[in-house]
């Protein structure tokens, strides 16, 4: 049951990690820093809602239930960097989102003073990590401190959702969508105030609903911290993710042609096991074109003309026609301007020519020029950098080239 506390706040941090690493330049930023900063307190208050985390505060402090304004406090400032977060996202006159921002801060900041307050005023010497809201829902002070941090709580998960909703039919995009997981969390968070309320309701009426304090409500306001959480990133992070995860589907494409030239060049920069997938693909791509630029005094155009001849005989021994390109990857689109990209005997021939190519700057500077010096066109244009390094990677004629140039290396020595 514990997991349920810190599964998403392990997924909070770690994407606040994220956020923060992309954010380069942008400290300066208010809503870059203000939803970074929500991503970490929502972190938190997860993690210290734990009941395992729950009794290790408390013996730390030596005070029984101490994380109980803990807690309440973190949940009341993680509802008011909400607003506050969506009053700036809205945007608006400057003065009237300063206003409204401050009176925010005001009104929360006397509610944390008020949950604190109260705990001291109340008699809780009985540690409860699990069931608090229960077991002293009639206790003096406690009990009031309880329905301050919960109706706090209702009022900025009904603004949050009038602003959602209201703001939901203006916008489109990535803003529409962060709007929408905003408000699945919304529904997800009314629901677990919704079960507390009737917890502490059948106590004062003398009956034993606690299940719905520490069995339901848990799990519901997990989900939609995360849920509201990933709605405010989304915007934001959405676009950073998304050229991430295109640039590491790229760079695990090219990984054939990188290994076949990463030793020509001394890289630009050493890379580390926490670079990001765009940084890796930049330092990769200024290998790949070091090494292609060391190999291409041997370039030899016999070689590009004997391969794309020996893969469209193979096509028509087939019954495949030469001219038609093979499967392209997604990461390989067809160019701008509507221009036609080389058939695949091309790009075949082009890395057979490269693989040669780089056996025979293996071979040292006693190697022989060719007589006719070809050009590599494919490393060009992003999508046929691609398609040449599967070629590198798959393609019998290319393989059977480097054996060819590797041998007349051995004939050679």
């Amino acid at each position: 049951m514990d997991v349920v506390f810190y599964i998403p706040g392990v997924i909070l941090l770690v994407t606040a990690v994220f956020k923060l690493s992309s954010m380069g330049g942008s400290w300066r930023d208010p809503l870059m820093v203000s939803s970074s900063a929500v991503l970490v307190v929502g972190a938190c208050v997860c993690i210290l809602s734990a009941p395992p985390t729950i009794s290790v505060v408390n013996k730390l402090v030596g005070i029984a239930n101490f994380s109980a304004p803990l807690v309440y406090s973190g949940m009341s400032a993680l509802s008011a960097s909400y607003l506050v977060l969506m009053i700036a996202w809205r945007g608006g006159e400057p003065g009237r989102v300063a206003h409204a921002s401050r009176l925010v801060v005001y009104v929360y900041g006397l509610v944390i003073i008020g949950i604190v307050v109260l705990f001291a005023l109340a008699d809780v010497p009985v540690e409860r990590t699990r069931d608090l809201d229960t077991y002293y829902a009639t206790t003096p002070y406690m009990r009031e401190m309880i329905l301050l941090y919960l109706i706090s709580h209702t009022a900025a998960t009904a603004a949050l959702a009038g602003m959602c909703l209201g703001w939901l039919r203006k916008v489109r995009d990535l803003t529409r969508q962060g709007l929408t997981l905003i408000a699945v969390g919304v529904l997800f968070d009314l629901s677990y105030q919704f079960a507390k309320y009737l917890a502490i309701g059948a106590r004062w009426s003398g009956r034993d609903w606690d299940f719905l304090s520490t069995s339901v409500s848990p799990p519901l306001v997990a989900v939609a911290g995360v849920t509201v959480a990933a709605g405010f990133a989304l915007p934001r992070v959405g676009p950073s993710v998304a050229d991430n995860l295109r640039a590491w589907r790229r760079y695990r494409l090219l990984r054939p042609l990188w290994l076949e030239m990463r030793d020509l060049r001394t890289p630009v920069a050493d890379t580390h096991w926490w670079d990001l997938p765009v940084v890796r693909l930049v330092q990769q791509e200024i290998t790949i074109l070091d090494g292609v630029l060391v190999c291409s005094p041997h370039f030899d155009d016999e070689v590009r003309r004997a391969a794309r001849s020996a893969v469209r005989e193979e096509a028509v021994r087939s019954a495949a026609p030469a001219t038609v390109p093979a499967p392209v990857p997604a990461a390989a689109s067809r160019p701008p301007g509507g221009r036609t990209p080389p058939d695949h005997a091309e790009i075949v021939a082009e890395a057979a020519m490269l693989a040669a190519a780089r056996a025979r700057v293996a071979a040292g500077p006693d190697a022989d020029l060719p007589a006719e010096p070809g050009r590599l066109r494919s490393v060009a244009q992003p999508h046929l950098m691609v398609e040449l390094a599967q070629a590198l990677a798959s393609s019998p004629v290319v393989a059977e080239a480097r054996q060819r140039a590797t041998r007349q290396k051995v004939r050679h020595d």
